[in-house]
């Protein structure tokens, strides 16, 4: 049984078990009082706009639509490995581009859809569906990704270190990140 008394510095105590104060707060505490609560109305309102901010995952949009005339398409097989020790996943890759130096890349293991990127000369944007997870920034995009520097690996450019590309007699490539262990190897159509 709980008893209430009141000190002399008008905060109330509440005694517990054994004569013991659990709580003490100052006397007409809207924590004592039940009028004092908001309204039911209110409380759904407050609950609706936490599930809103809490529950809604903001989703980057493409940097932009390769669509028109202008695009370079090509098409071809790639094995990736994600970093040292994880195994390879083989898809088809698709890699267009333009004349603007805007580049989309995508990796799909059929049904689904493993990655999707796009650079321009001052974004980058990579989305992993499967695990509904995207980056994107300004500048050139971190070595981390080494899918981002494909397009450039393939027209000859340098790349930042740690990244390395070769070409293969048999017409294929490989991109290495040394420092995760990250490869991708493929081959594209003309």
């Amino acid at each position: 049984m709980t008893k209430r008394k009141t000190t002399t510095t008008g905060f109330s105590r509440i005694s517990g078990h054994n004569g013991r104060p659990s709580t003490t707060l100052p006397t007409g505490s809207p924590l004592l009082s039940r009028d004092c609560l908001p309204h039911p109305f209110l409380w759904s309102a407050l609950l609706a706009g936490l599930m809103f901010v809490c529950g809604c995952q903001t989703n980057t949009t493409n940097l932009f639509t390769a669509a028109g005339s202008g695009w370079h398409i090509q098409q071809g097989q790639a094995l990736w490995r994600p970093q040292h020790g994880l195994p390879e996943f083989g898809g088809d890759l698709v890699l267009a581009s333009d004349d603007a130096g805007r580049c989309l890349i995508q990796f799909d293991k059929t049904p689904m859809a493993i990655l999707f990127a796009q650079t321009t000369s001052n974004r980058w944007l990579i989305k992993f569906p499967q695990r509904q997870m995207s980056f994107s920034g300004r500048g050139p995009g971190p070595t981390r990704f080494s899918w981002l520097y494909l397009p450039t690996a393939l027209a000859g450019k340098p790349l930042p270190k740690p990244l390395h590309f070769e070409r293969k007699p048999d017409g294929g490539w490989r991109l290495e990140n040394s420092s995760t262990g990250e490869t991708l190897e493929g081959f594209l159509s003309p």
